[in-house]
């Protein structure tokens, strides 16, 4: 129970041991508390404080709360100090937790620094070419999302005013039955619509931009139902190819951010993409200098077992380490390394559909 606590105990101060803040900051200023083989500072203190979230900090503004969170910095010493007697400093799982902080220490002294992004700026000209290359990321006309009952009967044809007939009428059922059913329109797609990729689907045409309305059916048909509001249908809609009967399901405003509004954006983005291919290439020395060989029969013979480890398991945010998943995603990524950079530029969410 005891090696179990100390080794809790370690994680929670290797959670905090990467702090901002300077060593002597935290031991500066008057003990508060000290006991055999350890000293507590006010410095020391404040900084734990500091690292609580606003919300819990507030509870600790009375001398009986201050004893109260000084009271499991002591008990952490007295534990630690009790943990090191009984030779637990040489643990294997003890070991392990040191190594992973050591690692995420070192990692963060080469690689994280909090303002490099915005002390190392890159030539402007890098941005803005970033920016033209990528413009569809900040740049998306205003779109609409449509609804669609389709009799394919082309202008001409013999078939062609029976399916504009069998489009009045579903028409005339729609009116009748909207107002007191939600899903009329979907049912009306079921029974009438010839085309089976969008009746798959209760005639769903996707979000689409006027554009795409007039490449992928008309410039008559883009005419009619771009400006139609969500909840309004177009009334029967021939053209040259088919007879419709559609409907406005949602729509999105343009989005059009300049270069302005997104080059600190770019900045951070591409400082994180150089960092994380310093990264790769410094591990990738390391590993190559390690000389590092792996025997593939022992690899494969090792057992997987679905059940629950035993003892500490995995260390739960514990990010790039075996049984940790973080920032850096699932898989053996080394603690701490710099977070990909995402895939696409950091642009907001598309606007919800209205």
């Amino acid at each position: 129970m005891l090696r179990r606590i100390v080794l809790l105990g370690l994680v929670a101060l290797a959670a905090t041991a990467c702090q901002p803040g300077s060593k002597d900051s935290k031991k500066s200023g008057p003990a508060v508390a000290t006991g055999n083989g350890f000293t507590i500072t006010a410095g020391e203190l404040k900084a734990r404080l500091d690292e609580q979230s606003p919300f819990i900090r507030a509870r600790y503004s009375t001398l009986e709360r201050k004893k109260e969170f000084l009271d499991n910095l002591i008990r952490f010493e007295v534990l630690a100090r009790e943990a090191e007697r009984q030779g637990l400093a040489n643990d294997p799982d003890v070991q392990l937790t040191l190594k992973k902080v050591m690692v995420q220490k070192l990692v963060q002294k080469n690689f994280q620094d909090a303002n490099g992004a915005a002390a190392e700026a890159l030539p402007e000209a890098d941005l803005q070419k970033y920016y033209d290359e990528h413009k569809a990321e900040y740049y998306r006309p205003r779109r609409v999302r449509l609804a669609a009952i389709v009799w394919n009967a082309p202008a001409g044809s013999p078939e062609r005013a029976a399916k504009v007939a069998l489009a009045k009428k579903a028409l005339a059922k729609l009116k009748a039955e909207e107002k007191k059913n939600t899903l009329a329109f979907a049912q009306l797609v079921n029974e009438f619509s010839e085309d089976a990729v969008s009746k798959a689907t209760a005639g769903d045409l996707g979000f689409k931009s006027r554009e795409d309305l007039e490449k992928a059916y008309s410039k008559e048909f883009a005419d009619v139902t771009f400006n139609l509001q969500p909840g309004a249908t177009s009334g029967v809609l021939e053209t040259a190819n088919a007879v419709y009967l559609v409907k406005g399901t949602g729509e999105q405003d343009e989005l059009n951010r300049t270069f302005e509004q997104v080059k600190a954006q770019i900045q951070t983005k591409l400082y994180r993409e150089k960092k994380t291919k310093e990264f790769d290439g410094w591990l990738k020395k390391l590993r190559d200098d390690a000389k590092v060989s792996i025997d593939e029969k022992a690899l494969e013979a090792v057992e997987v077992s679905a059940a629950a480890p035993a003892g500490m398991g995995g260390m739960p945010g514990m990010p790039g380490m075996p049984g940790g998943h973080g920032p850096m995603g699932a898989g053996p990524r080394p603690m701490g390394a710099p977070a990909p950079a995402p895939a696409a530029a950091p642009a907001p969410a598309p606007a919800p559909a209205k």
